[in-house]
Formats: structure tokens, sequence, C-alpha cells
């Protein structure tokens, strides 16, 4: 299992830097450091969001939330009793979602970007 979620993260991280680099090329018509580290800084923070979210949700953030909110709000008409309300599935148990692929390749994507703004800089 350990591995199978390397190889996502491995292949994840691939992609993106391909499609970081085709990026750069359908916006700014070439492939320059500069480009590259922009394109880079999007994608690598939508994988962190991703991932960081996921994290939030498995979580039980937002378990209390939606459990007040199931109480409040009526079903088809009719109020929830107590008995069908603890009943239902919590939101953190419902996201079978594996959030390890997109926290690694959201680092490996930042990394490569940071290392890409410290040659820029030089």
């Amino acid at each position: 299992m350990k591995l199978l979620r390397n190889k996502k993260s491995f292949t994840l991280f691939i992609v993106s830097l391909f499609a970081v680099i085709l990026l750069s090329f359908f916006i700014y018509q070439k492939l320059t450091l500069l480009s590259f580290i922009n394109i880079s800084f999007y994608f690598g923070i939508s994988l962190l969001f991703i991932a960081a979210f996921t994290m939030t949700i498995k979580g039980g953030f937002f378990d209390g939330i939606t459990y007040g909110f199931r109480r409040l709000f009526e079903s088809k008409g009719k109020e929830l009793s107590k008995k069908e309300v603890d009943e239902m599935i919590p939101v953190s148990e419902l996201l079978d979602f594996d959030h390890t692929p997109f926290l690694l390749s959201g680092l490996m994507v930042t990394g490569v970007m940071l290392i890409a703004l410290f040659i820029y800089y030089l």
C-alpha cells in the first residue's frame, strides 16, 4: 500500500511538472524560469490546499457543524428524531480519500519551485 501511495505521488508530481511546462508555453508563449516559477506556485499551492482540506474533513472538524445542521433542519417535511440524527454517518467517515499523494506531490512541486526561485535570484 505504501509503495502504491508513493507511486501515485510520483506520478502526480511528474504530471504536474509536465502541466506546468505546457501551461507556461500556452500562457507566456515561452518557457522561462520566471514563468515556470509562477505556474508551479499555483500547482503546488493547489495540491497542498486539496491535501489540507481533506485532512481537515477527515479529522472531524466539520462533524459538529453538520450534526448541528441535521438537528436544526427538517428532512422531507418532517422533523428528525434524535435516533435518526445519531444514526447518520458523520462527514469524516463518508470521505474515503487518501490525501497523502496530494500532500507529497504538492510538497515536491513547491520544493522545485523554491529551488527555481533560489536560482532565479542568484
